[in-house]
């Protein structure tokens, strides 16, 4: 065979180095990360739509949604720092 001597020199690794690999830390990490940049971005867009109700011009509720949707938690950085909007 072609690859024989290929199988042999490259033996499966042990159980050992994939224990010490960092690697599924990192993907659990990255999945938690967006796990709640999901759910902070969906609470963004839930207030951004309460937020039409109240007090503010149109453009700034046009923006806080469109912030909303499309950057997520970024929202409530406008929402805390705009003071005519949303009170």
């Amino acid at each position: 065979m072609l690859f024989s001597n290929e199988l042999e020199n490259n033996p499966l690794p042990n159980l050992n180095e994939l224990e010490n690999n960092p690697l599924p830390k990192s993907i659990i990490a990255l999945y938690i990360f967006v796990l709640l940049w999901g759910l902070i971005g969906l609470i963004a867009f839930i207030m951004s739509l309460i937020c039409f109700g109240r007090s503010g011009t149109l453009i700034e509720k046009i923006i806080g949604l469109l912030l909303a949707i499309f950057f997520g938690p970024f929202y409530f950085i406008f929402y805390l720092f705009n003071k005519s909007y949303c009170r």
